[in-house]
């Protein structure tokens, strides 16, 4: 079984589609869930009014497994959540 990571990427929009930048992405123990720690990154990181997702999963040779993930619209202070 491959490492455990979350990763959150800000969405953008242009004429030409849909964009997923990363933020960050880290190897994680388990202990946090995805939602407070996605909060946390976005205010370490000083993001602003965004959607955001957020992922866990799996670290894989081919290519990551994707377990759940977290949808937040963000204004920097607080965010709306799809549950997970």
């Amino acid at each position: 079984m491959g490492s455990r990571f979350y990763q959150v990427s800000l969405i953008e929009t242009s004429g030409t589609g849909v964009y997923f930048r990363t933020v960050t992405r880290e190897l994680v123990d388990g202990k946090e869930e995805l939602h407070p720690w996605m909060v946390r990154m976005l205010l370490a990181h000083g993001c602003d009014l965004g959607l955001y997702v957020g992922e866990t999963g799996t670290i894989a040779a081919d290519e990551d497994q994707v377990d759940a993930d977290l949808w937040l619209a963000w204004d920097g202070v607080a965010a709306f959540a799809t549950t997970e």
